[in-house]
């Protein structure tokens, strides 16, 4: 479980650095090709669902993957916030193993998604500003984590707002990873 966990972050966090040099975009330029096609956990999402529920203009994909475990990362095609990390791993945890070791402390508990959801608020960090998290166990054994940036400067009222439509994104994600 803790190799899971260990993935997923590493995971994550390699999109992040690799997205974030100097608020710039990777050398990639915007696509019109649908996200599906940058490979990873971006199958999963698709940019005219994201941008309707999240009020954005997300352009860029960016996928990956490692072992049992799949990252996306769409940006605009400027580079840098707002962005949107999905991270997908495969997983034998069950739903109270899941509460108690992976929902971070202080997250409220999100209904109606998964075997077992939260979601929290993320403060503003490094060059970013302030987000949203949800994540969840689904059904099918996947841990699943959604995490959406703006821009630095960005109040924390905005980020707030987003929460519920990161949630609605997140229950669209849920279904179509049955």
């Amino acid at each position: 479980m803790r190799r899971v966990l260990l993935a997923v972050v590493a995971l994550s966090a390699m999109l992040v650095a690799a997205c974030d040099d100097a608020g710039a975009s990777p050398s990639a330029p915007a696509s019109t090709a649908p996200a599906a096609a940058a490979g990873g956990a971006c199958q999963l999402l698709d940019f005219a669902a994201v941008n309707a529920k999240l009020g954005l203009q997300l352009s860029v994909a960016m996928g990956a993957s490692m072992g049992n475990s799949f990252s996306c990362a769409l940006e605009p095609a400027g580079g840098g916030y707002p962005d949107l990390v999905l991270s997908v791993t495969s997983t034998t945890i069950d739903a109270d193993v899941y509460s108690a070791s992976i929902a971070p402390q202080g997250a409220q508990a999100v209904p109606d998604l998964g075997l077992v959801a939260y979601q929290r608020p993320l403060p503003p960090a490094d060059k970013a500003g302030p987000g949203a998290e949800v994540g969840w166990l689904t059904g099918n054994k996947r841990i699943i984590k959604l995490a959406l940036r703006l821009a630095s400067g960005t109040p924390d009222d905005k980020a707030a707002e987003a929460a519920p439509k990161l949630v609605e994104l997140a229950k669209l994600i849920d279904l179509s990873s049955l």
